[in-house]
């Protein structure tokens, strides 16, 4: 009775996060609501509440799911070819992935609501820790000699590159149809930087 219990509950919340995503998307932070979350996932507003208290939880939570789905990808790319086609693949599917409605509108409304509210930031530099150190892990198997600094340097401006492509290779954008070219320039930018090892740390 218990495991069914706990499977339902966590069958709820899951359905929860879902539509949860979905309005986030539809909406934008300006029209999101528990409220209106709640009717999406056709429960009472004080189940939703039972499982997010509040919408800050709510979009941590979002925010978690959507890094665990990332993380898993990159832990099957992980999983064979060498470290460069490893990079070559990660850089391939974050940029192709760019192209979704969803990933297009989700990550920018949580880059603007990070401007105002400090909890947001803080739960954002967390999830995106969790991306950099996959990143790590590619570049130190590419390049040991590189140093700790030096690694958690690129790491940074890989990230940070491949999201910042968002606005203009994002769903609907003007340079939509270009993400191979990007993918294949960014590939080659990034092992060039690797491999020369002049970072400055």
């Amino acid at each position: 009775m218990r495991a069914g219990v706990y499977s339902k509950g966590k069958n709820t919340a899951s359905e929860i996060l879902s539509s949860a995503i979905k309005v986030f998307i539809a909406e934008g932070y300006a029209g999101f609501s528990l409220r209106k979350v709640a009717a999406a996932a056709e429960v009472k507003l004080s189940n939703l509440q039972h499982y997010f208290p509040s919408k800050d939880a709510l979009l941590e939570a979002m925010m978690m799911v959507e890094i665990e789905a990332y993380l898993a990808s990159f832990e099957e790319i992980r999983s064979h070819g060498s470290a460069e086609q490893q990079l070559a693949e990660l850089v391939d599917m974050v940029v192709e992935d760019l192209k979704t409605k969803k990933t297009t509108i989700f990550f920018p409304e949580l880059w603007s609501l990070s401007n105002h509210h400090q909890a947001m930031t803080k739960h954002m530099e967390a999830m995106y820790r969790r991306y950099r150190l996959v990143v790590k892990e590619i570049i130190r198997a590419i390049n040991p000699a590189l140093n700790d600094r030096q690694v958690k340097h690129l790491a940074l401006f890989i990230t940070a590159s491949l999201e910042g492509h968002t606005v203009f290779v994002g769903y609907h954008k003007p340079w939509m149809r270009e993400t191979k070219a990007i993918s294949s320039i960014a590939t080659q930018s990034f092992l060039w930087l690797i491999k020369s090892g002049e970072i400055p740390d």
